[in-house]
């Protein structure tokens, strides 16, 4: 079971769960599950602010996200 679902969040509501905005998109990280979600940040209805997915957080993809970090900093300087 997902520590990011709605339901586990009403059992759970304590659990350690961190959370990064990035543009319309949350981050949900789970350091003691080692999982992480991506829920729509600014959606209006709450029914929308569910995790669009979730999954284990697995090695490479510190390396896959920062090589994207480089992408979106070099667009950004060309505008």
């Amino acid at each position: 079971m997902s520590i990011h679902g709605v339901k586990s969040k009403r059992r759970h509501p304590t659990a350690p769960r961190e959370h990064f905005e990035v543009g319309h998109i949350t981050f949900e990280l789970s350091e003691e599950n080692k999982t992480f979600a991506l829920v729509a940040g600014q959606a209006t209805n709450a029914k929308d602010r569910r995790p669009l997915f979730s999954g284990t957080i697995e090695k490479g993809m510190g390396t896959a996200l920062r090589r994207l970090a480089h992408k979106i900093d070099d667009i950004e300087g060309s505008a």
